[in-house]
């Protein structure tokens, strides 16, 4: 039942440059990147397509023109919600912004911003300075004329700039920092457990155990981690799978409903309708034209 953990990691293309820059076009409708975690920061820069971002307790609609930010260590999970999803997607190890030389600078912004004490908003709106550096990165990315990773770091140290003095989420204390660290990597076969099993009955017993933890006391800290409650994020999970079920199939509410954990269709209906806005068969209508059964 435990697998991979949620941790990702991905090898820089160009060894001791800490930016990788990449297109991401091949997510269908539906399908989704799992909730994972990275210790780099991450950028998406949405060209095309609709697609719903959730990082940690907060979840965004997010269109053609939209940046988002994923912070290091922060839990997050894609998914598309159309066929012609396009994102372009920015990887920056903080430590490619150091010098050999420590100086003032490097202590006060870049080493809080390596050491994740730093964390900045997910979604980076109303901000065109911010939008010109992203196009002028991916630019000189595409064009890669002479000094064009000089370029790019320069603009990166501009990204940051930005960040620190329109778009700061939260500022962690160093104890704050572990504690969220070593919590995160301490649930991974939580996060693991839950995605394999959504569609069975999950005991929260059998969860704590796995963490070995009392129910109450991991009930605490998976909100904590997490940002809402365990019988929150499993609804969650299980509303996703039936979301890619209603507009991929013809099972009925009732079936879908089962085939995603839920014991009661009513109760899978009005939980979808306060996720969504609408109900089961309503979404099938718009998203799928296909009628319930």
């Amino acid at each position: 039942m435990i697998g991979e953990d949620s941790y990702f990691t991905r090898k820089m293309p160009i060894d001791h440059f800490g930016v990788d820059i990449f297109l991401k076009s091949d997510l269908k409708h539906g399908e989704n990147f799992k909730r994972h975690w990275h210790e780099h920061l991450q950028l998406y820069y949405f060209m095309a397509g609709r697609a719903v971002l959730e990082c940690g307790h907060k979840r965004f609609n997010v269109s053609s023109g939209n940046i988002a930010l994923v912070n290091s260590n922060e839990l997050h999970f894609l998914e598309s919600l159309s066929d012609d999803l396009k994102c372009y997607i920015i990887r920056i190890n903080p430590s490619f912004l150091f010098s050999n030389q420590v100086d003032l600078l490097q202590t006060k912004y870049l080493t809080p911003l390596a050491l994740n004490q730093i964390t900045f908003q997910n979604l980076i709106e109303r901000d065109e300075q911010f939008v010109n550096c992203v196009t002028r990165i991916l630019r000189e990315h595409v064009e890669q004329e002479i000094g064009y990773g000089l370029a790019i770091k320069g603009l990166i140290y501009q990204i940051v700039v930005l960040l620190l003095r329109g778009h700061v989420d939260k500022i962690l204390t160093k104890k704050e920092l572990e504690i969220k660290k070593r919590t995160l990597k301490r649930f991974d076969d939580v996060f693991q457990i839950i995605e394999n099993s959504y569609d069975e009955k999950i005991s929260l017993g059998e969860l704590a155990e796995v963490v070995s933890l009392s129910t109450s006391h991991f009930c605490r800290t998976f909100k904590q981690v997490v940002g809402k409650t365990t019988t929150d994020y499993i609804n969650g999970v299980r509303l996703e799978h039936a979301v890619s079920l209603l507009e991929q199939t013809s099972f009925n509410i009732t079936e879908i409903a089962l085939k995603c954990g839920f014991d009661s269709v009513n109760y899978f209906s009005r939980l979808f309708k306060r996720y969504y806005s609408t109900s089961p068969t309503e979404y099938r209508v718009t998203h799928s034209g296909q009628s319930s059964l």
